[in-house]
């Protein structure tokens, strides 16, 4: 890991406002770092440089950071555990759920979750639409999963009273929060948006919807 990709993730850890101490700096570059070495023979991203890695999958992940709640977090079809597992990292009083439905991705983060002694974070392999959680979310996010409206739908039974949901997009999908108000009765009259999002060093669009419940 060259001294360069951590200059890149302090400087946009910087703009976005957050004050990293050197234990999660050098937490997040381990999960880049073996990211990047299982990536090889498992195909966990199609991103495959470290620089890039910070930029597109730590720094995207961090900038939401924001708009979620305190206390649980499920982070669903999580992949190489973006958003969720950064967020884990800077906010360790966050209870985390990395949730995905394939084997190997789990796999992959039970071995980042070893190595960096992460006790706030519970990992399952599992469909959202099967998943069970006795206590209520705070916080749900999702990022490249499904659309809005596949999301909300695969997602009810986690939807508690008073959850937040965060859905993470690229170009701003009016489309997609119309055919939402379309399909779930009880989001037709909110006042749904799309929040741009600015995360440092990437030039391509992104957005956030927020929907609380």
């Amino acid at each position: 890991m060259t001294e360069n990709v951590k200059e890149v993730l302090m400087a946009g850890c910087d703009a976005l406002g957050l004050d990293l101490h050197e234990n999660q700096a050098q937490s997040l570059l381990t999960h880049v770092q073996l990211l990047e070495k299982w990536n090889r023979t498992h195909n966990l991203t199609a991103i495959t440089e470290p620089v890039d890695m910070v930029v597109q999958h730590l720094l995207d992940s961090l900038a939401i950071f924001p708009w979620v709640k305190p206390g649980r977090l499920l982070d669903v079809g999580t992949g190489g555990g973006f958003p969720g597992l950064p967020l884990a990292i800077v906010a360790p009083a966050l209870d985390v759920v990395l949730l995905d439905s394939r084997g190997k991705r789990v796999q992959f983060l039970r071995h980042v979750q070893g190595r960096l002694g992460l006790e706030n974070v519970v990992l399952e392999n599992c469909r959202v639409e099967n998943y069970k959680s006795e206590t209520k979310f705070d916080t749900l996010t999702a990022r490249a999963f499904t659309s809005l409206s596949n999301m909300v739908g695969l997602c009810e039974g986690v939807l508690g009273n008073g959850t937040r949901l965060v859905a993470m997009k690229g170009a701003e999908p009016v489309e997609e929060i119309e055919q939402l108000k379309v399909d779930h009765a009880r989001l037709a009259e909110m006042n749904i948006q799309a929040q741009k999002l600015s995360v440092p060093f990437l030039q391509a669009e992104r957005h956030l919807v927020i929907i609380d419940f």
